[in-house]
């Protein structure tokens, strides 16, 4: 089951097993977790299990908000292993030991010779006459902004196989080529809507792997920013194209 670690100037002060389908975090005695700092609002947040067995943190019109993997959210969001959340003074990390075992289960038990599975219900677009995709450039620049930002402990690790989960669904792509290409225009892996031109592709590099924008102006976010290069790193949000995704190792 998930376990969120609570910590506070790196001390680790409880560990709760996550068990129920809606756990309430606050200061007052009657949340389940109790976070007495007064950074920390009466009814801070909440976790709620969604279909699939999910959890998601949800910001309870807090004072100070709710901070993941650095960045401050606005809706529920769905929690994957080893994200850190930030309450008031407080880091809770969000563990789930089962989490890369069903993924890895999953691409296992794909269909033999596919390196990506279909998350929209159709197969990609036929190829189009488009001159094959650009090379990512200009991203080595954005490699020591990357790293000194990176929050969890895995961040910034090389990786092994990379995986994209569709946030809306858990579906997962494997990213087991040298260069996959993401959007809606012209001859792509992954398909994206969205009325606006999108192209984006992942290359691997090594042990690392690098998204760039084949448009002229960012097509693509990180973590809420748009870019035009970026290494990726460990729990990256991607979004493109109006679908998010959760880069992971497997």
């Amino acid at each position: 089951m998930p376990i969120l670690q609570i910590t506070k100037d790196g001390v680790l002060l409880q560990e709760f097993e996550i068990q129920a389908e809606r756990v309430t975090i606050g200061r007052d005695a009657e949340n389940d977790i109790r976070l007495g700092d007064l950074t920390v609002s009466r009814r801070h947040g909440q976790l709620k299990r969604e279909a699939g067995g999910r959890y998601f943190i949800e910001n309870l019109k807090s004072r100070n908000g709710i901070r993941l993997n650095g960045h401050k959210i606005s809706q529920p969001t769905a929690l994957t292993d080893g994200d850190q959340l930030k309450v008031g003074v407080y880091q809770l990390f969000f563990l789930d030991p089962n989490e890369i075992t069903r993924l890895r289960q999953k691409h296992l038990d794909s269909t033999a010779g596919r390196a990506l599975l279909e998350v929209f219900g159709a197969m990609p677009s036929p190829p189009e006459a488009l001159p094959a995709a650009a090379q990512p450039t200009n991203i080595q620049s954005f490699e020591e902004e990357n790293a000194s930002s990176s929050t969890g402990s895995r961040r910034g690790q090389a990786l092994e196989i990379g995986v994209l989960i569709n946030e809306d669904n858990n579906a997962l792509f494997a990213l087991d080529r040298d260069l996959v290409v993401l959007g809606n225009e012209g001859q792509v892996d992954i398909r994206v809507p969205g009325p606006e031109r999108a192209r984006a592709t992942i290359a691997r590099r090594g042990a690392y792997f690098y998204l760039c924008s084949e448009t002229p102006a960012p097509c693509v976010s990180v973590n809420g920013r748009p870019v035009m290069n970026a290494r990726l790193l460990y729990n990256d949000r991607i979004e493109i194209g109006g679908r998010k995704f959760i880069f992971r190792e497997i």
